[in-house]
């Protein structure tokens, strides 16, 4: 089934356990050719529903439960993550199974998302696109550099357990493919010839096709894309076929891997988008009590997709974790609080105005902290910015941010202005200029104003 890009993030909210693969059976032979040369792949973890990163990163002191200021249900006193940068964030015992790959990525906090929405199809939108109407992911636009051509035809093959699918929406097509699926598929694509031109179906249907794609509407360009991957359709059924099945006693991240190194290997796809099962929207009470056991989960999830790109060989000489990107987000963080709720029994609303994410990987300096959120203790001061965006007090806000010295400001702006924050646009540009994408793709801190500064310093 084919989602729009509305469908696709209700869908992405709806937490089911997914994997996409942009790109997939589109790769020119100029694109494989260069992957071979120097191989990069890019390996996204989507945490659905908006995650409040206080149980992470970005974390709160309990004297903040007892002022009154947020709810924290894990009860314990955050840690200092110290990075190598000279910046020290908070973080919970929670985080404890990402230590090992400590130096292999940095954090960043106090991310701004979009400034004018906080719904999650807005900032999901926002997180992929650059605009919380919707649009191209920034996630194929990766491909630029190596071949120059527009990201006109993106397939995405998906493992999922759900009918439902997932992708990321650059025109595309999408092959559903759950791992299990693969214990079959590739031996019954074996036996069967690809669709070729001058076969009498297949130029039936493309004579449908051809005749409904003439004209500008919905339906014509439908018929366009549906043709192009019709036309494609013979290199995604060889390199599916090629596919080898995975050990269905693994776990699921486990097999996740497999799937995903193979289909890099195969120059099927150069990307991957996993999103996992756990859903962080939690609004009432009883869900929020949850967040301990739920991000429990999560990070026990993250941190085996790690190991698995760590202990899997891409070749010879490298692993996957070697020639990969990784980048860990979800679309806002949350409120401290809800109001008019005991600060023991409040559950959090969404706050678009920070945000945590991590990235590591190939081309990324691991170890390191940037950024920061005000509100850090009972006593932090509050800007007068603050006020004009939260005068409740509900949200913590990114600090400002000196993008020379890659350090959270310490002043007080008197008015909100996004040009003073950290915000995803100058995340995306980050990989934007790791992938060598043209800088006419790079994003804008807003409407009429200047291009997001790329973290220079976050590139190796």
């Amino acid at each position: 089934m084919i989602h729009t890009r509305r469908d696709i993030l209700r869908f992405g909210l709806a937490g089911a356990a997914t994997l996409v693969l942009p790109n997939a059976g589109f790769m020119d032979p100029a694109e494989a050719a260069a992957l071979a040369e120097d191989p990069h792949f890019f390996v996204m973890i989507v945490l659905s529903g908006g995650a409040d990163s206080s149980y992470m990163f970005d974390a709160r002191p309990l004297s903040m439960t007892a002022a009154g200021k947020i709810q924290n249900y894990l009860g314990k006193d955050p840690d200092p993550w110290a990075g190598s940068n000279g910046i020290v964030s908070a973080a919970t015992s929670l985080i404890k199974p990402l230590s090992p790959f400590k130096d292999r990525f940095s954090v960043m906090n106090g991310v701004v998302m979009t400034p004018s929405f906080d719904g999650h199809a807005q900032n999901m939108n926002f997180l992929f696109t650059g605009d919380p109407f919707g649009g191209d992911s920034f996630i194929p636009h990766l491909n630029l550099a190596e071949t120059g051509r527009e990201p006109d035809a993106v397939d995405a093959i998906i493992p999922a357990e759900r009918e439902d699918n997932f992708t990321a929406h650059n025109h595309s097509g999408v092959i559903p493919l759950e791992p299990k699926v693969l214990r079959g598929l590739p031996e019954r694509l074996r036996q069967l010839p690809p669709a070729h031109a001058g076969d009498p179906i297949t130029e039936f249907v493309r004579s449908r096709l051809d005749a409904v794609a003439q004209g500008d509407g919905r339906l014509s360009g439908g018929a366009s894309l549906m043709r192009t991957a019709l036309d494609n359709s013979p290199n995604v059924h060889r390199k599916l076929a090629a596919l080898s099945p995975n050990n269905p006693n693994d776990s699921t991240e486990k097999q996740a891997i497999a799937l995903i190194a193979e289909c890099f290997r195969l120059s099927l796809s150069r990307a991957a988008i996993y999103v996992l099962p756990e859903q962080f929207d939690v609004h009432a009470p009883d869900l929020a009590k949850g967040q301990p056991k739920l991000f429990s989960g999560a990070i026990d999830k993250v941190a085996a997709l790690l190991h698995g790109l760590a202990e899997t060989p891409y070749d010879a000489k490298r692993s996957m974790f070697d020639v990969t990107t990784v980048m860990l987000a979800t679309e806002f963080g949350r409120t401290l609080r809800a109001p008019d709720m005991a600060i023991d029994a409040t559950g959090t609303n969404h706050n678009q105005y920070s945000n945590s994410i991590l990235m590591g990987g190939k081309g990324i300096r691991g170890g390191m902290v940037i950024g920061a959120s005000d509100m850090a203790d009972p006593n932090a001061p509050i800007s007068k910015a603050h006020f004009a965006v939260d005068p409740v007090l509900e949200k913590t806000v990114g600090m400002p941010f000196d993008f020379k010295t890659m350090r959270p400001r310490t002043d007080l702006p008197e008015a909100f202005d996004v040009d003073d924050y950290l915000t995803i646009g100058s995340v995306v540009n980050t990989l934007y200029a790791l992938f060598n994408v043209p800088t006419s793709y790079h994003r804008k801190m807003g409407r009429d104003k200047q291009t997001a500064p790329v973290l220079n310093k976050l590139l190796t």
